[in-house]
């Protein structure tokens, strides 16, 4: 009885339904769906306001749509010119190549060589460009090479500080085995023997005038990081450049006598400040060392020594004869082993 219920309900909603859309049906018994139109959405005329500027009276004072106040977005386009101070700098930057000397991507040479000419045009050279030469000393017995050592009133006035003259003074090699010059590089001295008081305009001043009378120069091969001078020395352990070695004691007048008595003293500068730097002549057996270390770097002799504050003093040899040969590896190091010592020995001789 239930169930008859329900099919009698199901053939009245069907036929609810079916009474909704049907027509009637066609000679093939097709019942044809009629779908209700979907209503059409009345078309709405904007219109675009006007801004109406007006003055305190209420007068209008400008129209405008909202086109003029909102102008429809332009594509950008990218110039391929650039601002007048930019090009000026990058063509600068072009024009102005690196010269040997000059630091290079951090980097800096030791020296700066040029070809090979006699001792007189280059202590002739060192003239015009405005140095002063202080000594020209053979470093060997056969002339094999001879170190000129060279300053101006520019350098001696910045060295003129405590623990600064050894930056008082530049050498230049006539190496006649290898058959060229070779100069102490002014940025990689000064930033070595300056620390903390290097003066970039100087070095690079001092470069320049080198460079104006000597020609064709170019870096030498030893290349270091110019960063690294400050805190230079040649391994873990070694001294750096205020590791200085105290010779002897007293007073700046009586221990320059007593270097005088030597003999030894190849030259003196004194400086403003009342320090004393010399130029001292090595015993000729520990002078040999040059000729395994090489001659193009052989400047370093006479060893510089600083009076000042009441004390004799050099920089330590571990330092020195590292910092004037950056590349030197420690298998050369090895075969002068002995010399630091005997550099030592040398020099308290001087001062005995």
């Amino acid at each position: 009885m239930k169930q008859k219920s329900i099919l009698k309900l199901s053939t009245i909603v069907l036929l609810s339904v079916g009474s909704l859309f049907a027509q009637t049906p066609t000679a093939n018994n097709d019942v044809i769906i009629k779908m209700p139109k979907v209503p059409e959405v009345p078309t709405v005329m904007a219109i675009v306001p006007k801004v109406i500027t007006v003055d305190s009276t209420g007068k209008p004072i400008t129209t405008q749509s909202i086109d003029d106040l909102y102008p429809p977005k332009k594509e950008l386009i990218f110039s391929s010119r650039v601002a007048p101070q930019q090009y000026a700098i990058t063509q600068k930057e072009v024009k102005e190549e690196a010269l040997a000397g000059d630091i290079k991507n951090g980097r800096v040479s030791a020296y700066i060589h040029a070809p090979m000419q006699s001792v007189a045009d280059a202590k002739a050279n060192l003239t015009k460009a405005g140095f002063t030469v202080l000594a020209t000393y053979k470093v060997d017995k056969k002339g094999t090479a001879t170190s000129i050592v060279f300053t101006n009133e520019a350098m001696e006035k910045a060295a003129a500080k405590t623990m600064r003259g050894f930056a008082s003074t530049l050498r230049l090699v006539v190496d006649k085995k290898n058959k060229l010059i070779s100069i102490s590089n002014p940025i990689y001295a000064m930033g070595a023997f300056m620390q903390k008081d290097y003066n970039q305009k100087l070095a690079e001043d001092t470069l320049k005038q080198l460079r104006s009378v000597f020609t064709d120069t170019k870096d030498s091969k030893e290349i270091v990081k110019f960063r690294v001078l400050e805190r230079f020395h040649f391994m873990e352990n070694m001294p750096f450049y205020q590791d200085m070695k105290v010779i002897k004691k007293g007073k700046n007048k009586a221990l320059l006598a007593k270097a005088q008595k030597s003999k030894k003293v190849v030259y003196e500068q004194h400086l403003s400040n009342g320090s004393i730097v010399l130029g001292v002549q090595l015993g000729k057996r520990t002078s040999k060392f040059v000729k395994k270390t090489g001659y193009e770097n052989s400047g370093l002799l006479p060893y510089p020594v600083l009076i000042e504050n009441g004390e004799a003093k050099i920089m330590a040899p571990q330092y020195y004869i590292a910092v004037m040969y950056p590349y030197l590896k420690m298998s050369q190091f090895m075969k002068i082993a002995t010399v630091p010592g005997a550099i030592v020995k040398d020099m308290d001789r001087i001062f005995r």
